[in-house]
């Protein structure tokens, strides 16, 4: 996987959001906003390819989660990036 490049992630007041910088008006429907862990777990892969595991070992060392919650969050999180076009 990869995450869309066109994409970036911008903090706003306290909140995180994926953004297109490229598109000509500010379309507000397509705005996500995400919160802190997902924006860290977007960090962690920008820029690079990445699987559901990477993820999972990111967010395994960074946090005290066990390894099935972390899997079972990071598959929501990809599934929902998919669903909203934010991977290449």
């Amino acid at each position: 996987m990869k995450l869309n490049e066109n994409l970036i992630l911008r903090e706003v007041a306290g909140e995180y959001m994926i953004v297109n910088p490229f598109s000509e008006t500010m379309d507000m429907t397509q705005i996500l906003t995400l919160n802190e862990t997902a924006a860290w777990l977007w960090q962690q892969a920008e820029g690079k390819e990445f699987d559901e595991d990477y993820l999972v070992d990111c967010l395994c060392e960074e946090y005290d989660v066990d390894r099935e919650t972390a899997a079972t969050d990071v598959h929501e999180i990809c599934a929902q990036w998919q669903k909203n076009g934010l991977l290449a």
